[in-house]
C-alpha cells in the first residue's frame, strides 16, 4: 500500500513538472531546445531522490530489527 502511494506521488509530481515545462516552452514559442529537453529529463529523474530516501529508511529499520533479534 505504501509503495503504491509512493509510486503514485512520484508519477503525479513528474507529470506536473513535465506539464509546466512543456507549457512554458509553448508560451514562449521556444519549441524543443536543448535546455528544454534537459529540463524534461530532469523532471523524470529528480523524484528518484525521494525513492532513495524511502529505501534508505526502510533498509535502516530492517537492519535495526535484525540486529536486535541477533542480540
Amino acid at each position: 500500500m505504501f509503495e503504491a502511494a509512493i509510486v503514485l506521488l512520484y508519477g503525479l509530481v513528474t507529470a506536473v513538472a513535465i506539464a509546466i515545462t512543456v507549457l512554458e516552452g509553448w508560451a514562449n514559442h521556444d519549441g524543443l531546445t536543448f535546455h528544454r529537453l534537459a529540463g524534461l529529463i530532469a523532471c523524470l529523474l529528480w523524484p528518484v531522490t525521494l525513492l532513495v530516501f524511502v529505501l534508505h529508511g526502510w533498509f535502516v529499520r530492517l537492519m535495526s530489527r535484525l540486529s536486535r533479534s541477533m542480540a
